[in-house]
């Protein structure tokens, strides 16, 4: 049944229902809000089981939605009685719209931190978590154990206050109390934050850290409750031991609501920073799969081959092992450890063996020229970029002994130079695809924050890239 509505019709059926209750209960002169918790937290399970949420995101999502439901019901109510002379219709008119904002805001949160995608493809489509991620018994405990202690505290809220005159004795006026003490909103939401942190960096079993849950918003709220009522009545025995339970039922509400809200907001931290780490993981590895992928690419294993050849067939040795070593090193120094950055002096060695490899290929045709100060050395760069830089100068000019390329390496303030001469090729010019240099600057971005620099004239080629302390 579920499978085959779409959210909208949900929404649209449960406002209904609201609305049918509603008017039902009040014609009847019977109190509607059991009955409408129970419609409003049905309406949220089945929302966060139709796009995957987790079922802690659901439990968290009804709490907070049936308590903004609470008010917007009320204060709605007031609205529309402006508009309507019947009370009842003023009242199933509010609670339908109250439902429908509620059912679309629910969809809308769940929505994005689901578990898996929920496409929107002029028709909304699911698509089934893996199976490692199905809701299990556990889960479904969880989730019910939840929203049974929720309907719970809305049952007591309509026991305890639904039969009392008094304004002091009201809802409102219990709320008012509480809210009138500035202090108990800053001590509570630092508690929360303290215990939310603490529970989530332990190694605490699941079903422990539950407990401790409970048993830190009962805690808290008893002494809250204790010393608000204390503090307005002189006494415990003045206040009575129904006010302390009106304070305390209260208090417990909104210790949840408070809790719900800020495990949200610091689940959502966490997915931020998850996404971001896993972005750089991901352009790293990208980054460091293009360079790779640069070196191994046949005209290079082409060329080094031949070259190694030439120097077998002339009896040159000693050359070949050094040129074999200085290749093994370069690849050693790419497929190394997942450093993130290296020191400026590390790359510049790895560039000269890479160097050192291009002069038995270009011979004369190219030079290089370094201008670091010492104190620079122990600043670093990005893996491989200025072996990429020198490599991209070498692929898209003309190398020869008549117009030798000219290649520059200097520092000024925080940023590296790398510079050449622009000499085209005349024939089959290499076409830029920027891979490199793009997949170079979303590094730095991710790293930094600042980006890699081009600059390009007629006659020369520049790029600067931030040295990183």
């Amino acid at each position: 049944m579920m499978k085959s509505l779409d959210i909208k019709w949900i929404i649209h059926l449960f406002a209904t229902l609201h609305l049918a209750v509603a008017l039902a209960c009040r014609s009847l002169g019977i109190m509607d809000e059991i009955w409408l918790t129970m419609l409003s937290i049905a309406m949220v399970v089945m929302i966060g089981l139709k796009v995957r949420s987790k079922v802690e995101m659901i439990a968290a999502t009804a709490i907070i939605t049936n308590g903004a439901g609470y008010l917007l019901g009320v204060y709605g109510a007031e609205l529309f009685g402006l508009l309507f002379s019947s009370e009842i219709l003023s009242h199933g008119v509010s609670t339908f719209m109250t439902t429908e904002i509620i059912g679309w805001f629910t969809f809308g949160f769940l929505n994005l931190f689901r578990r898996t995608g929920y496409g929107m493809r002029g028709k909304m489509q699911e698509q089934l978590p893996p199976p490692s991620e199905k809701i299990g018994f556990r889960h479904v405990l969880w989730l019910t154990g939840a929203l049974v202690i929720l309907l719970i505290f809305r049952i007591l809220l309509t026991l305890l206050f639904n039969d009392s005159a008094d304004p002091d004795e009201s809802l409102h006026g219990v709320i008012g109390l509480l809210v009138s003490k500035s202090w108990i909103p800053v001590i509570v939401f630092f508690i929360i934050v303290l215990f939310i942190r603490y529970t989530k960096n332990s190694d605490m079993a699941s079903g422990t850290k539950t407990l401790a849950s409970a048993a830190m918003a009962v805690t808290v709220s008893a002494v809250v409750s204790l010393a608000a009522g204390m503090d307005q009545y002189g006494s415990l025995q003045t206040m009575g031991g129904r006010k302390f339970f009106q304070l305390f039922t209260v208090m417990i509400a909104c210790y949840l609501i408070m809790f719900s809200i800020i495990y949200i907001v610091d689940y959502i931290l966490s997915v931020r920073a998850a996404v971001s780490e896993e972005r750089d993981k991901a352009s790293s590895a990208r980054y460091r799969y293009a360079m790779l992928k640069q070196q191994v690419n046949p005209h290079f294993l082409f060329n080094s081959l031949n070259i190694l050849d030439c120097m077998v067939q002339e009896g040159k040795n000693e050359q070949a092992s050094i040129y074999i070593h200085k290749l093994a090193g370069i690849y050693r120094y790419m497929l190394r450890s997942e450093e993130r950055v290296v020191t400026l002096k590390d790359e510049l060695k790895f560039a000269e063996m890479y160097i050192d490899l291009l002069r038995a290929r270009f011979s004369d045709g190219f030079a290089v020229r370094t201008e670091i100060p010492e104190d620079k050395m122990q600043m670093h760069i990005i893996p491989c970029a200025l072996q990429m830089l020198i490599e991209n100068a070498i692929k898209h000019n003309r190398v020869s002994g008549e117009t030798p390329l000219a290649i520059r390496i200097w520092t000024e303030g925080q940023w590296l130079f790398i510079s050449n001469n622009r000499l085209p090729k005349i024939a089959s010019p290499e076409t830029s695809t920027k891979v490199g240099l793009n997949y170079l600057h979303a590094q730095y971005m991710n790293i930094c924050g600042t980006g890699i620099g081009i600059h390009e004239t007629e006659e020369e080629y520049t790029v600067k890239i931030p040295l990183i302390l």
